[in-house]
């Protein structure tokens, strides 16, 4: 999709302009990637043979892509992208095939000779949840379309899981706190009172202003 492409260019670019980098990609704890791998063919399986086999496979992909959420989901933006597919799966599911506006397509530039693949119908009096179809046009030159808030949502979802797995600037690293061993007790201290050794000596450079 477009859409996800352009948002997740845009979110490595703020990640980059903010101290990220793709190196830290490569740390991320993402589980579960073969299901993302069954999602993909099921989705090419269907775009590949159309009719009925289209929306099984979406719905198909999208159960493999549930459970891969599933287990990712504390990760930023997996909700986002939950929903997003969810929102599809449902409105495919319903009608056979993606709704689209023709009014969205108008808007975005491009006619309705777009239409002409199993995958997209133009939306009518019958079509169901029409509102879940492609009916937000993106009018970008030479590549307006029409894309669904499940597009949306997913773009916005993918955009923010790559920009929080190439880490952001300005994160305050965290610092460990001493060791027990490496610490002792100070002259005059109870031996449950323990210090590093530079505070001890900080302690006992100090005057001692204890009343007499």
């Amino acid at each position: 999709m477009l859409l996800v492409l352009l948002v997740m260019v845009l979110a490595a670019g703020a990640a980059l302009a903010t101290g990220g980098g793709f190196g830290r990609l490569a740390n991320n704890t993402l589980t579960g990637v073969h299901w993302l791998a069954a999602a993909a063919i099921g989705q090419l399986l269907g775009s590949a043979f159309g009719g009925t086999v289209y929306p099984v496979g979406l719905i198909g992909s999208a159960v493999c892509i549930a459970v891969f959420l599933r287990l990712n989901v504390r990760h930023p933006g997996v909700g986002l992208l939950a929903l997003g597919f969810f929102s599809n799966a449902l409105v495919v599911a319903l009608n056979g095939a993606m709704p689209v506006s023709l009014a969205a397509l108008s808007r975005a530039g491009v006619g309705s000779a777009v239409v002409t693949d199993p995958r997209h119908e133009l939306s009518d009096a019958a079509t169901r949840l029409p509102w879940l179809g492609d009916v937000v046009p993106v009018a970008l030159p030479g590549l307006g379309q029409a894309v669904s808030p499940g597009d949306v949502l997913i773009a916005a979802g993918a955009g923010l899981l790559l920009y929080a797995g190439m880490g952001a600037a300005g994160r305050v690293p965290a610092t460990s706190a001493p060791v027990w061993d490496e610490l002792e007790p100070c002259a005059g201290t109870p031996a449950l009172l323990r210090l590093s050794p530079e505070a001890c000596s900080e302690a006992e450079a100090a005057p001692d202003h204890a009343p007499e």
